[in-house]
């Protein structure tokens, strides 16, 4: 039972994330505009909760996407390569990801211990920015997850059939 539940989380965790970050974006911004039109007014923490809900959004949906490579790249060089040269440049690729996460969430939480220290307050709204800004650290820690997970399969499926894919699953020559 543990095991599925954690196989259920670990796949479904980022699309879970996403949606009810949208939902909630796509909710307080149409209660804001309703507020605005039919009554005149608005809250002051709605606009502002409603932008780190995105902030969090780009940063689970990253994650999501890292999980298999599906982001935005040019892979003529892959393509090109042998599969044993193709595993130790993806290798390479993964080790400078992880150096990307280590640098955001090390300069993140230096920021938020700054912003505590100093009771930096959201914009309308009583509550420490600190708490917004978290969505950096557990984004990239999340990614950084996404990153050594799809290294291990990548390199259990080297290890078992001597292929590399190049897509999020495609397997290629």
């Amino acid at each position: 039972m543990e095991n599925r539940l954690w196989k259920l989380v670990d796949e479904k965790l980022e699309p879970w994330l996403m949606v009810a970050s949208y939902a909630y974006l796509v909710l307080i911004i149409l209660i804001e505009v309703i507020r605005r039109h039919a009554f005149g007014a608005s809250s002051e923490w709605g606009e502002m909760t409603a932008r780190y809900s995105f902030v969090f959004l780009v940063y689970v949906a990253a994650a999501h996407i890292g999980r298999n490579r599906g982001h935005i790249r040019i892979d003529l060089v892959p393509r090109a390569l042998s599969h044993a040269k193709r595993l130790w440049l993806y290798l390479y690729f993964d080790l400078l990801h992880l150096l990307l996460v280590a640098l955001a969430v090390y300069h993140s939480i230096r920021v938020m211990q700054l912003q505590m220290e100093n009771d930096v307050l959201m914009t309308g709204l009583d509550l420490n920015m600190a708490f917004a800004q978290a969505a950096l650290p557990i984004g990239f820690l999340l990614l950084g997850y996404r990153v050594i997970q799809r290294s291990l399969a990548m390199i259990r499926e080297y290890q078992l059939s001597g292929t590399v894919a190049i897509e999020g699953g495609e397997q290629s020559d």
